[in-house]
């Protein structure tokens, strides 16, 4: 009973933003947790640091108000972050948390993903298609030349 009156009570993007901030949040421990691994490289661990930065940030953002800006923010960096772990960083760093890389490149092939790498991945899926399913749902029936779409 209690269940129904929780579930009537909140209406459906009020769940959506909430499993977002989750994995938003999960991401950023997984940002927290690779930071050991790029401990080499100072250039890596300001950007693991700005990405933990902007994980938190959407979290927040999420959690306070519900607005096209924050779902775009979202589906943005998702989908930049899987872009960025699947891209060949070159022979210097290849072994980078066991990235996939390129095709063409014939060392790569049968690289496996280590198991942090493989739940980030997962996770930003995951935050992907919530996101671009919210832009997508806000903004099916508004105008493309209006000034304003929140």
């Amino acid at each position: 009973m209690i269940a129904a009156a929780l579930t009537t009570a909140r209406p459906a993007n009020f769940w959506w933003r909430r499993a977002a901030v989750v994995l938003a949040l999960f991401s950023s421990g997984l940002h927290i947790a690779s930071l050991g691994d790029h401990r080499a490289s100072p250039l890596m661990v300001v950007l693991t640091v700005g990405m933990l930065l902007g994980c938190l940030h959407c979290a927040r953002h999420l959690w306070m108000r519900d607005n096209s800006r924050d779902w775009g923010w979202v589906a943005i960096m998702s989908v930049g972050m899987i872009a960025l772990h699947t891209v060949d960083f070159g022979p210097s760093v290849s072994g980078h948390h066991g990235h996939m890389t390129r095709a063409a490149n014939p060392t790569a092939v049968g690289h496996a993903l280590s198991l942090p790498m493989a739940a980030a991945l997962l996770t930003a899926a995951l935050e992907a298609v919530i996101a671009l399913s919210m832009v997508f749902y806000r903004t099916r029936n508004t105008d493309p030349l209006a000034p304003n779409w929140d």
